[in-house]
């Protein structure tokens, strides 16, 4: 009887142990970001996000938000084509721009994600609504984005999946670079909107991806700046042998109205015919695993990484 008695005694020590343990382990979730360190007793359940590149993230871990800036109703054109097939279910809190305060608090969030650039000004009325995490997404570069996935991920709990993700993502660059051309000159890469051509330095997103894929970037940060716009005489001026472009369907980008101006012409890529025209609905909006796949196989199958078209 004693025997007995001590085992069932036993057990329960064991089990209030393992409790314990998992308490304290729920209760360590803590994620630093821009403005702070986010902090809580278990995963969020219950999450809005207002940047393209955290629904990629947090759709790519098998835990979509219940809402996210879309914004097809907001004058906004909507989130990415690769991602409106994803999106059933989630609600839409307006737009990236302009998020939706009054949706996001019906939705009783246990956590807001949003960008540290567009979105500063807004913190105040955010945090009214739920605690608030701030990442540096639309100005972030490729190893930002990276960490910024993994602390999605624990977030709501999926930080094994981001892990295996991540280390998916470093096998695909590492084969995606035997398609590039280590002899090949240094590229340029900007977004060509109707009004203004971007540059995008080592340090964004695009820009230090592609070097990660073996093409080596002329383009710097100026200051704090990741990404800045340029006129047609800087751009000659750099006068890049590859240029890539990101630009929109749904627009008339600045370098055709250019390509009429006879300075065009004097581009060493224009030369060389290698510019290069990608969607920047997928280049340059969403930036994350789900989009990185097709990212890579464009620039592999466009002839951008060994430089030839």
């Amino acid at each position: 009887m004693y025997k007995k008695l001590r085992k069932l005694s036993l057990s329960g020590l064991m089990l209030l142990s393992s409790l314990m343990l998992a308490q304290a382990q729920t209760g360590s979730l803590s994620i630093k970001h821009e403005t702070g360190t986010y902090t809580a007793t278990q995963a969020a359940k219950r999450v809005v996000v207002l940047e393209y590149s955290f629904l990629d993230s947090l759709i790519a871990v098998g835990v979509p938000p219940v809402g996210a800036a879309i914004g097809t109703q907001a004058g906004d054109r909507g989130a990415p084509p690769y991602l409106r097939p994803l999106l059933t279910g989630i609600t839409e809190v307006g737009s990236r721009a302009a998020p939706n305060l009054e949706v996001m608090l019906r939705l009783k969030p246990d956590v807001i994600v949003a960008d540290a650039f567009v979105h500063k000004t807004l913190e105040v009325n955010l945090k009214a609504i739920a605690p608030v995490i701030m990442f540096n997404s639309r100005r972030g570069s490729y190893d930002d984005l990276q960490s910024q996935s993994l602390e999605l991920a624990k977030l709501v709990g999926k930080e094994d999946i981001a892990k295996r993700l991540l280390e998916e993502q470093a096998r695909l660059i590492q084969k995606a670079k035997a398609f590039a051309n280590p002899k090949a000159p240094s590229f340029v890469a900007a977004v060509a909107t109707p009004t203004s051509l971007t540059l995008h330095s080592t340090e964004s997103f695009i820009g230090s991806l592609l070097e990660k894929l073996g093409r080596k970037n002329a383009v710097k940060p100026q200051g704090t700046a990741t990404q800045y716009e340029v006129s047609l005489e800087a751009l000659i001026a750099l006068n890049p042998a590859t240029l890539a472009l990101f630009t929109g369907s749904f627009e008339k980008p600045i370098t055709e109205e250019w390509a009429k101006n006879p300075l065009w012409q004097r581009l060493e890529a224009v030369k060389r015919n290698r510019v290069f025209v990608f969607d920047r609905d997928l280049w340059t909006r969403s930036r994350r695993p789900i989009a990185l796949k097709k990212i890579v196989a464009e620039a592999i199958n466009s002839g951008l990484l060994a430089d030839k078209k």
